[in-house]
Order: C-alpha cells, then structure tokens, then sequence
C-alpha cells in the first residue's frame, strides 16, 4: 500500500505540471474581456491597457479569429467594481498563516447577501510597522457572475477565470476559476487516469521487450549448444566411417569415438552368422580398432565378401591372405578383413 500511495502522489504531481504547463501555454495569449454599456470589450493581454482586438454588441458573435484565439488561449473577464463589495480588515501579521479561516468566519459580517451565493477573495498587504496586515476582502454575487459567463459562452467565449477590475495600482484578485471548479477536478480525474495508464503501458512494453529479449538470449545459447552438438556428433559420424580419420583424433575424442561407434560384439556374431553360409565355419575371429578380421575353411570363398557388406555391418570387406586350398581337397581356406559400419543402414537384404 505505501508503494501505491507513492504512485498516486507521484501521478498527482505529474499531472499538476502537464496542466500547469497547459495554462503557461494558454496564459502566452491571453485576453481580457469587460463588459460596458452592452458592449463587450476584448483586448490581447493582461493588463487594461492591452490593445483592443474587438468591441462587440452582447449577444453578438465575435470575429472567427477572435473566437479562435479565445478557444487556443486562456480568457479573463473583469468584473467591474460597481458589483464588487469590498472590506477592508486590520488583523494582526501572525494572523496571515490563517487568514482564509479568519475571513471564512467573518463573512456573514461581510456580505450582504448570504454566504453560499457569494464568490470572495481576499488579498493581504502589511503595513508600515509590519505589525499589522491590511486584508482587503473582495466579494461578488454568485448570481451575477454565473449570468455573465453563461452569457459569454452563448458568444463563444468560455471564460477561464473571473478577476476583479485593477483599483489605484492594485493587483486584480481572483473571483473564480476554471482549475477550482468541479469540472476542472473530472479534467484532473481524467488526465490522471491517462497518465496512470500511459505509465502502465509503457512499463508492461517494458517488461515484455525484456522478457522477450530474456528468451531470446536463452534460445540463441540453447540453439549455439545444440548446433555445437551437432557439429560433434556430426564429425564423430564421419570419423566413425573412416578409420583414417579416427587415427588423426587426439585419444580422448577417439576412445568417445570408437565407444559411441562400437557394435555390440553380440550384434556383429549374429550378423556374421546369417553372412557365413551353412558349407563354411569359421576358425578365428578378432575386432581390433574398427576393424573385424576372420579366417576360416568354406567350399567357395569370393562371395563371403558380398555377403558380409550386405549385413550392413560391415563395409570394404576384401580378402587379408590369397585363398588356398585345404588339404581335404574340397574346401578353400580364406581370410578377410572389413571395416565396422556402426549403425550403418543396410544396402540390401
């Protein structure tokens, strides 16, 4: 909660100065309007003796350039000082911290009309002794004020803020105000409702761009890892089919080799058993370094060869020693070597 509180502040702030900003923006072309004689007046500025852009009879639309530069800037209407009451207070200078609060409770005193239909202001300047304060209190008819403005914005012009008339160099005072009022605060709702969500939005781009940048980087070293694999069993595959290649390797990578790439013994007697034809035995048989090498007696020798790489065990078989005849007169005696093809796919049945 305390985290939240924080945002909220932090949202509130934020929106403060955009629509601080906005006013500076506004308060950059500003004009002043007065009512006199059904006329109303419009000058470029802020004081009152600002240049007049444009007199026009009440009721009267205004000029389209005026109505423009009304809509894009930030409109005043002075109210005159014949329906303005002022009271004029001596309070003491600690009385200052707490000079809305004293003038609050003073204004039954003070107005002629009742509090809840009145707009006041108040501005305070110290004296000569700087013991005391001169608090002079402006108040003006809700009433009036509310027909004025409705009145102007049937001309199509809205007014911002509502100041009193400038009196022997006085500062003009502020009856009322767009930012004060309630649909100034739905304005601030609003607004803080597009920050919040903007804000929101950005962090959960934020977090996704980071969450996809996360799983990114963890699938490029997961597919790095497994094309390095690849490429090692890919260049174990070829070093397993030529014996050359394994005899190049450093031992480590050629015992991997030759342990990933050896056929069961198991496997290659019941390969040679289906290869060795029933008229043929075998008298010895060794497996050494990739290789299988057997000798034996059979009734014709040359097609062991093709029975054995038929297997699929076995490739480059050929014959170790020159056949020779037995002494029995009938059988052949033979020796053949073949390099082991593990995992080699059969080249025929």
């Amino acid at each position: 909660m305390p985290r939240f509180g924080l945002l909220v502040r932090w949202t509130d702030v934020l929106c403060g100065l955009v629509l601080q900003v906005a006013e500076m923006r506004r308060n950059r072309n500003m004009l002043r309007v007065t009512r006199s004689d059904g006329q109303v007046l419009i000058r470029a500025g802020a004081g009152p003796d600002a240049p007049l852009v444009a007199a026009v009879t009440v009721g009267q639309r205004p000029p389209d350039e005026v109505l423009r530069r009304a809509s894009d800037g930030f409109l005043v209407l002075e109210w005159p000082r014949d329906k303005t009451i002022t009271r004029t207070l001596g309070l003491p200078a600690q009385a200052r911290e707490f000079l809305a609060g004293v003038i609050t409770n003073q204004l039954d005193r003070l107005s002629p009309w009742p509090v809840g239909q009145i707009l006041h202001s108040h501005v305070a300047t110290p004296q000569a002794d700087s013991s005391r304060l001169a608090v002079r209190v402006l108040i003006a008819r809700q009433a009036d004020v509310d027909a004025a403005r409705a009145e102007l914005a049937e001309m199509g012009l809205n007014v911002d803020r509502v100041e009193s008339a400038p009196d022997a160099g006085e500062e003009p005072v502020a009856f009322w105000s767009s930012r004060a009022s309630q649909g100034d605060a739905a304005s601030r709702r609003r607004l803080r409702l597009f920050i919040g969500g903007a804000a929101a939005y950005v962090a959960i781009c934020v977090l996704i761009v980071v969450a996809g940048s996360i799983v990114t980087n963890a699938l490029q070293e997961e597919t790095q890892a497994l094309t390095a694999r690849t490429h090692a069993l890919q260049k174990r595959a070829d070093a397993a089919k030529n014996p050359g290649a394994i005899q190049a390797l450093q031992p480590p990578e050629r015992a991997w080799i030759w342990k990933e790439a050896s056929t069961p013994v198991v496997a290659l007697v019941d390969a040679l058993s289906r290869a060795i034809p029933d008229d043929a035995y075998l008298e010895s048989l060794s497996v050494e370094a990739g290789k299988l090498r057997i000798s034996g007696l059979a009734a014709d020798a040359p097609p062991l060869i093709d029975a054995l790489e038929k297997t699929g065990r076995f490739f480059d078989a050929r014959f170790s020693a020159s056949t020779t005849r037995a002494s029995d007169g009938r059988l052949f005696r033979f020796g053949i070597e073949a390099n082991l093809a593990a995992g080699a796919t059969k080249k025929g049945k």
